[in-house]
């Protein structure tokens, strides 16, 4: 009997021991499960208090570089707070301290390094900007637990509008010393001096009926000028518009195109149109072409997406003479001398006269000579010397399409001219227009000497001519990046 009892037992403490094992177990894998999710939890926490410090920077950085583009510099800053703050507001402090003399050798390094002295905060992140691009080291603490992500962008832009005033100077703009001057369209400069933009003499001549109506559109300065105290009746605005600043600098120079070197081509005969019907079917090099009184040359283009290419030492064009296209490809036609065109205010030349206004860069006119009028063109005249350039003289310059200087010489317009364009782009030079000369279009320049008695005539050219037409000047801006990283 006392046997049995003692094997009861036995087995009654085995089970006993096999079932506390069990329970330990179970307690523990519990336990563990639970600290796993407690870990994980705090994990998670740590990494979006991360990418808030992140935002939260990335704010900081936006906000100052709105303001001064060139804030940051070479400069380090850290930002650090709580997001869980305990006053009665449940508003987020935080604190930036400028660490540029201690951290800029290795901003990571000393990021790491420091990291104790901030393990007090949630949100700890350093910012710096290196080119273009803003890098951030950001930090989040939640407990005992630390998360910390890199992060890089550019912001996105849209790029400097191209021609979207009548004027623009990266200096000093003269509208006018006379009675008879007048600009139809914004007018804008760079310079923060508001002197820069000046009006002497006694007004506009009366188009809209005051005859000291000298802007019929509104002035703008560069970023951060002082308008204390300026009027629009400064600067001889028409009612309703006003002076103001330019949202940033814009950088015209850096977007001219490159002037081509002339292209090594096969050596044709000179050519000598006196009668409709002469083709020009193949790439040449010509050292004469003169096309006769009322005829015109044909230039066979090829297929859409071919570019024919004509160089032509000395080209004359007489009255009422034609170079014309057929085909569906391009032309690029390189000039070395001056234009021998007709002589008289009346007479004209044509080139691409029965061309699509709207395709500027359907033919393209590669020009290294000074003097330029009589012309009717279609399309982009692009011209390269360092000696200045003087459009229309005493005659007309009709380019229904752009004109391109890329040159530090002076643009004239003298006499009095009409010249018809999109605009003349000419961001080196300084134009100057006397003697009553007339542009309709827009012009971007250097500086701007309007001391005749010119018109400049703005009118919106986004509905006629695409952005696709204006590629030959690449101002795409700057597309957005972002990346992530740990």
């Amino acid at each position: 009997m006392n046997s049995k009892k003692g094997v009861i037992l036995g087995l009654a403490l085995i089970m006993f021991l096999v079932i506390s094992i069990i329970g330990i177990s179970l307690m523990t894998l519990v336990m563990g499960r639970a600290r796993q999710t407690n870990d994980l939890e705090k994990r998670t926490q740590a990494y979006f208090f991360a990418r808030s410090g992140v935002e939260i920077a990335r704010g900081f950085a936006m906000q100052k570089s709105e303001i001064d583009n060139q804030y940051f510099g070479d400069k380090v800053f850290v930002i650090y707070g709580n997001l869980r703050d305990n006053d009665d507001d449940n508003s987020a402090n935080f604190n930036i301290e400028d660490v540029t003399s201690f951290w800029s050798e290795s901003v990571r390094s000393s990021f790491e390094a420091s990291a104790a002295s901030f393990e007090s905060y949630d949100v700890v992140t350093a910012v710096w900007k290196e080119s273009e691009y803003f890098n951030f080291l950001s930090s989040g603490n939640a407990g005992d637990m630390t998360r910390t992500l890199a992060f890089m962008c550019c912001e996105g832009s849209a790029g400097t509008p191209l021609f979207d005033m009548a004027i623009f100077a990266d200096g000093n703009i003269e509208i006018g010393a006379s009675a008879n001057s007048e600009i139809i369209g914004d007018v804008g400069t760079n310079a923060t001096d508001t002197s820069a933009i000046s009006r002497q003499g006694n007004g506009g001549n009366g188009k809209g009926k005051n005859n000291k109506i000298s802007v019929y559109g509104d002035v703008y300065f560069g970023p951060g000028t002082d308008l204390d105290g300026v009027e629009p009746s400064d600067y001889y605005l028409a009612e309703g518009n006003v002076v103001g600043t330019l949202d940033s600098t814009r950088d015209y120079k850096s977007i001219i195109p490159e002037f081509p070197d002339f292209p090594e081509l096969t050596e044709r005969d000179s050519l000598s149109v006196d009668s409709d019907g002469s083709i020009i079917n193949d790439d040449g090099y010509y050292e004469e072409i003169n096309v006769g009184s009322g005829k015109t040359l044909t230039i066979e283009t090829g297929e859409a997406g071919n570019v024919r290419k004509i160089l032509v030492n000395q080209l004359k064009l007489e009255d009422n003479s034609s170079i014309e296209l057929s085909g569906s490809g391009n032309l690029n036609l390189y000039v070395v001398n001056n234009v021998d065109l007709p002589n008289g205010s009346k007479k004209m030349a044509f080139i691409n006269n029965n061309g699509n206004a709207e395709s500027i860069d359907r033919v393209v006119f590669y020009y290294t000579g000074n003097t330029l009028g009589n012309l009717d063109f279609k399309g982009t005249l692009f011209i390269h010397n360092e000696n200045g350039v003087s459009l229309g003289g005493n005659s007309a310059l009709n380019v229904s399409g752009l004109i391109i200087y890329d040159g530090t010489g002076d643009v004239s317009m003298k006499g009095t001219p009409e010249t018809h364009s999109i605009a003349l782009f000419a961001p080196n030079s300084k134009v100057i227009m006397t003697g009553n000369a007339d542009f309709h279009g827009a012009i971007v320049c250097n500086e701007y000497d309007g001391s005749g008695g010119p018109d400049v005539i703005y009118k919106d050219i986004e509905d006629e001519f695409t952005e696709a037409s204006l590629e030959i000047i690449s101002n795409d801006g700057e597309e957005a990046f972002e990346l992530w990283g740990e």
